[in-house]
């Protein structure tokens, strides 16, 4: 990442947000810090309400705050005032100020290695930087402006657009497709074979895999994360998507635009997503189901069956986020309410033997 040199007042970042300013825009911001430990010359930010109470002790020279926090409630006890910017969305906010202290990534201009492998048949843009050991296959075609990292191997027939990054180890199978500004970080694996087996006899019979990839313009594919090839079309990722590390789609899967998967969500084969979906951590989606657009799964979510647009779902199978709750809040007191069944039942047959036989009675 790169740094200014060069500090920046509050009032310019305020200004450069588009926030309102609160207290002293003269003080001089020189980067970006997490709110319990930032100085004086350091900015943060809280979006997240359980955050609020640290501001009464940080010592943060600037704070970017949501427009819901009320500053003259915060209680310095003896501290000097904070200077604030106040903004409906401080999360973006501070990422904008992060973009301006310290940049993005640089990516050195090496050119093509003289330890890099490029095939003769393969076409390669302007400005294009391909570390040492990476490995390009034939027919490839690479984009102008994308970056090489050490030992990624593109296989034959890919083609690679414009603006990509592909960090070390990286591996793109062959005749897949990468978008313009795409990132593959470290460990991705674009396109191996599909889980395709046939059962015959007791054997399990593998299925060629001849279909592709295709990742649309501006997708991230986290670290160490696998997007098999289809068995005969495509896998594709909607533009803008995001995968987080660990991330597993299966073959033929078609995930929409913009979607978030967190790390170790796992998708199985010939499932899709529609635009806008967020799947956290650990979610599991069974084969072959549909989700609509705007769908958010919470942690851990199994999805065995199809869900309608604009869901809040969770638990194992997923259910409505509302009842899923209720449920797990349950779960704690199973143990209280399994002792106090088993005391009912023994003060019921203890009532039973009291009350008087009425078969005996009635002879």
């Amino acid at each position: 990442m790169t740094t200014t040199q060069q500090s920046i007042t509050a009032a310019k970042l305020a200004e450069h947000v588009g926030g309102r300013l609160l207290g002293d825009g003269s003080v001089r911001i020189e980067r970006c810090r997490s709110l319990g430990s930032a100085g004086p010359r350091e900015v943060s930010f809280v979006s997240n309400i359980k955050y609020l109470k640290q501001l009464a002790s940080t010592q943060a020279g600037c704070v970017v705050i949501g427009n819901e926090v009320q500053p003259e409630k915060i209680a310095r006890g003896g501290l000097p005032p904070l200077t604030l910017i106040q903004i409906a969305d401080p999360y973006f906010a501070f990422r904008q100020i992060m973009v301006l202290l310290h940049g993005f990534r640089r990516h050195e201009p090496v050119g093509i290695a003289t330890q890099a492998t490029v095939a003769a048949s393969a076409q390669v843009g302007r400005n294009v930087n391909i570390h040492a050991g990476a490995v390009v296959g034939e027919r490839v075609r690479i984009g102008d402006n994308t970056t090489i990292y050490q030992n990624v191997s593109i296989m034959n027939d890919a083609v690679i657009g414009e603006d990509c990054i592909l960090y070390p180890g990286a591996v793109v199978y062959d005749r897949c497709v990468l978008g313009k500004r795409v990132i593959l970080q470290a460990g991705a694996v674009i396109g191996c074979d599909g889980y395709g087996f046939a059962t015959h006899q007791g054997v399990h019979h593998k299925i060629p895999q001849i279909g592709n990839v295709v990742l649309e313009d501006d997708v991230e594919v986290g670290a160490n994360t696998v997007i098999e090839r289809a068995a005969m079309e495509s896998t594709a990722v909607g533009k803008g998507t995001k995968l987080g590390n660990l991330v597993v789609i299966g073959h033929n899967c078609k995930i929409g635009e913009h979607n978030l998967l967190v790390s170790q969500v796992g998708m199985a084969g010939s499932s899709n997503t529609g635009q806008y979906v967020v799947l956290a951590g650990q979610v599991g989606v069974s084969g072959h189901i549909s989700i609509g657009n705007q769908v958010t799964a919470a942690a851990q979510a199994g999805i065995t069956e199809d869900v309608a647009d604009k869901q809040i779902i969770g638990g194992s199978p997923a259910i409505a986020w509302r009842t899923a709750r209720k449920a797990y809040t349950l779960i704690e007191h199973l143990p209280e309410f399994a002792k106090r069944l088993r005391e009912l039942e023994a003060l019921a047959e203890k009532v039973k033997a009291s009350l008087p036989d009425t078969d005996k009675t009635k002879q």
